[in-house]
């Protein structure tokens, strides 16, 4: 067996590449139409989870600061307000993180400008569902308030008209009160 090997030592292999065959029209429309739809469908599949985390986010805060309120009241207010701001800012903020801002010989250059107006746009509802929730806790505040002060102003009128019933009558509202309530919380979990 004989072997022809060049004045280098190596052996010489003799290989053409052939060219491509080209695709079918039809395969080609086939295959870019695929690969817009796959497209489409990440375009979707991210717009959906941006939409969902954010509502997550914003609902979580707005949840958060109604709960503190409502436990602890104006003490909690300010601790309500930074905690539900923080977390509905949380998925505006990371829109940061693509910016590029430079400065050189031109000027100041900034790359990815829309990051910052989604950033804020987000802060913007961040500061609007924290709002929401002071308000909606200061509603029933003031409701409450309201509330108790026209029930004892009754239980004053009627304690004047009668006043044999005194101790008994403020037990009986008392009583009424707590018992509807009961009620109530009872009657939303069935």
């Amino acid at each position: 067996m004989t072997y022809d090997i060049d004045e280098d030592g190596q052996e010489e292999l003799a290989s053409e590449i052939a060219p491509d065959t080209p695709l079918p029209k039809d395969l080609i429309e086939h295959l870019e139409s695929r690969k817009q739809h796959r497209k489409d469908v990440i375009n979707t599949t991210d717009k959906l989870t941006r939409f969902f985390i954010g509502w997550s986010l914003n609902s979580t805060g707005f949840f958060l600061a109604k709960y503190l309120l409502i436990t602890g009241g104006g003490v909690n207010l300010w601790l309500a307000i930074t905690l539900s701001f923080s977390i509905c800012s949380v998925g505006s903020l990371t829109g940061l993180t693509g910016l590029r801002v430079n400065y050189n010989s031109d000027g100041l250059e900034v790359d990815n400008m829309q990051n910052i107006f989604k950033t804020a746009g987000g802060l913007v509802v961040a500061g609007i569902t924290t709002w929401l929730a002071v308000k909606d806790y200061q509603y029933f505040e003031n409701l409450t308030k309201e509330t108790v002060s026209q029930i004892s102003q009754d239980i004053q009128t009627i304690e004047k008209q009668n006043p044999q019933s005194d101790p008994w009558l403020s037990i009986a509202v008392a009583l009424a009160l707590f018992i509807g309530s009961i009620a109530i919380i009872f009657r939303g979990r069935e």
